[in-house]
């Protein structure tokens, strides 16, 4: 685990979140990038059907699809 180790935000083509700074897991299994519950909370993420990638900002009443996974 590296502390402290990110810096995030989401941003959409209308809007965006704070940064909030977060610690880093590198896992040797996983290909996506995944935050966990608190993550979601600072960043003012609600999901609402996590298997479709269906999410709205805590904020508002609009819908929105995630983005298709990149691979570095």
């Amino acid at each position: 685990m590296v502390k402290k180790g990110l810096t995030v935000s989401v941003i959409t083509e209308d809007k965006s979140s704070s940064e909030i700074e977060c610690d880093a897991v590198i896992s040797h299994f996983d290909r996506e990038v995944l935050i966990n519950d608190k993550l979601c909370d600072a960043l003012g993420i609600v999901l609402l059907t996590p298997g479709s990638g269906i999410w709205r900002f805590i904020d508002e009443d609009r819908s929105r699809k995630s983005e298709p996974p990149q691979y570095w």
